[in-house]
């Protein structure tokens, strides 16, 4: 064999009188970054009880072939031709066939055979790959060499950090809606096609750009999986949802198995989504400074749009599992990204651009899987605005089961409502709270309307009377509801919130009736019977029933302080 050229790393060789070329890789354990342990354990052809099989075995010497003679072309292509125009070497013909002699040590080639034991179906895999950040096994040549490319031009994390600072500082200096050209967004009107960008591109990077353009709002740039920087591919298109991820990461228990629901937010996204808040609240500020309600209509305009177009948009459930999946990650700052999302959707809700009935119930309804100690954080976390102490008023009424959630009205044609300065707004009060109408706590402040007589678009909330209130902390936990200590929290919540904004009222606003069962003890006689452990059974870890115990002593010493 003659030797063209050796390398630290390989050496490639050719028979004499011959066009075919021969890549040695160095057999060394020490060389390879395999995993010996990578290799399948199953590989036995044992029947399952349904008389299937599921097992492995070593490839045909014709597949084995077929690998080794593709890797071995790329090889030369991108890696051996540059080394010999480097040294100067030159062949007197080109190779007409280029093989990878042997693959590093411990990467071997594998069928997996499954299903009918006298026709299974087969996937070719190579094992041995150790690197945490790409699966264990290639099903093709073509994929890995793939997979390889793309892996080269993933950015570091020293690259990412400085991309993120540099959004926050454009975010800083300048106008939200200039920045906001570059997001993708819902066009107002649905019935406008979408124009979608050219689908082939010189690199790489110009195809994973050009999907951003593609993309419906930007709740899709930051889903795991739009952007895979291990160089898996993912299938889905971000224009056709689907509701499982179609990329496989392969594992020994079952390879064929391993689709699951793709993470709202991207391991590597969360500098991206920080950057976006800070847009949507630069927004809102610029519009309450203009004498409007406080709102991002950018925010609005990653909601989809109703049909017809001037209904209320209601559809916000990827900025809601945004949210709930931020609040359960165990880092703060990530909490905060989610309690900062919310805060934006209640003030979106504060107006009658957004359906409060369907953001209420998209969010009430994720409160049950969550733990105690993320509800406490989240109630607790969210600012001390007029428009937050309305929202956790009605979703604890709502989770608790003090009103019917109403599903999405039917659309009606409708004018566009006008933003306009902002004023009082007179209260709408539910049916049968008659006796609270002057109670009106959801009324936006400001200082006059505007020159036009152009509809607000602040919202008027359906009022809760005291009675209301009382109702729901003496309503007893029924099956399917809440969790005892949730429902614990909640209850509280509920009397904190309502009381806090029947203090903020003027004397002639406020409801008698609460100020009554203030004075006659009625309040806590039902905080006494609502926190009482030995009514709540479910109430079983130490923890839950320490936090039942201080939180009834933590209410009735307000009570007792707003009784004076």
């Amino acid at each position: 064999m003659e030797c063209i050229i050796r390398t630290p790393h390989y050496q490639a060789v050719r028979r004499p009188q011959t066009k075919t070329l021969f890549i040695v890789l160095p057999t060394d354990e020490a060389m390879s970054d395999a995993d010996p342990d990578r290799a399948p354990a199953r590989r036995v052809p044992v029947r399952d009880e349904r008389g299937l099989v599921n097992y492995y075995e070593e490839v045909e010497q014709d597949i084995d072939r077929l690998w080794r003679e593709r890797l071995g072309k790329y090889l030369y292509d991108f890696v051996v031709k540059n080394d010999m125009a480097r040294q100067g070497i030159q062949l007197p013909c080109q190779p007409d066939k280029v093989f990878l002699a042997n693959f590093p040590a411990h990467y071997t080639l594998w069928v997996h055979k499954k299903g009918d034991p006298h026709d299974p179906r087969k996937d070719h895999y190579l094992y041995g790959e150790s690197s945490s950040r790409c699966i264990a096994a290639v099903r093709s040549p073509s994929k890995l060499l793939s997979r390889r490319q793309k892996t080269s031009l993933a950015p570091s994390p020293k690259a990412i950090s400085a991309a993120t600072d540099l959004l926050v500082k454009f975010a800083r200096t300048n106008a939200p809606g200039s920045l906001a050209r570059a997001i993708p967004s819902y066009p107002e009107d649905p019935n406008i096609p979408t124009e979608i960008g050219a689908e082939h591109a010189d690199s790489h990077i110009a195809i994973e750009a050009l999907r951003i353009g593609r993309a419906r709002c930007c709740w899709e740039i930051i889903k795991e999986g739009f952007i895979r920087r291990d160089g898996g591919k993912t299938t889905s298109s971000p224009r056709k949802p689907r509701t499982r991820k179609s990329t496989r990461r392969m594992s020994d228990d079952d390879e064929d198995e391993g689709d699951e629901m793709p993470a709202p937010v991207s391991e590597h996204a969360w500098g991206v989504l920080g950057w976006l808040l800070t847009v949507f609240e630069r927004d809102e500020a610029e519009v309450e400074q203009s004498g409007q309600i406080r709102y991002s209509p950018l925010l609005l305009s990653q909601l989809p749009p109703s049909r017809p177009a001037s209904s209320p948009r209601w559809d916000v459930k990827l900025p809601v599992d945004v949210v709930f999946y931020a609040l359960e990650q165990e880092s703060e700052s990530r909490r905060s990204l989610g309690v900062r999302l919310l805060n934006l959707l209640v003030n979106l809700g504060s107006t009658t651009l957004l359906d409060f009935s369907m953001f209420l119930n998209a969010v009430s309804s994720r409160l049950s899987g969550l733990s105690l100690d993320v509800l406490t954080y989240l109630l607790a976390a969210l600012p001390v605005t007029r428009a937050t102490a309305q929202f956790k008023l009605d979703l604890c009424r709502h989770a608790l089961g003090g009103t019917a959630a109403p599903g999405r009205p039917k659309p009606q044609a409708r004018a566009r409502a006008q933003p306009r300065r902002r004023q009082q707004v007179a209260d709408a009060p539910a049916a049968g709270d008659a006796s609270s109408a002057s109670q009106d706590v959801s009324t936006t402040t400001g200082q006059g309307s505007g020159a036009n007589n152009a509809p607000s678009i602040a919202r008027r909330f359906p009022s809760i009377s005291a009675l209301d209130v009382l109702a729901l902390l003496e309503r007893p936990k029924t099956s399917g509801s809440l969790p005892a200590a949730q429902a614990a929290c909640l209850k509280g919540e509920l009397v904190l919130g309502y009381g806090l904004l029947q203090r903020q009222l003027d004397e002639g606003d406020r409801d008698q009736k609460w100020a009554e069962m203030l004075r006659d003890g009625t309040l806590e006689q039902a905080v006494e019977e609502a926190f009482d452990l030995r009514a709540i059974r479910e109430v079983a870890t130490a923890e839950t029933r320490d936090y039942v115990e201080k939180r009834k002593v933590a209410l009735l010493a307000v009570l007792s302080l707003w009784r004076l």
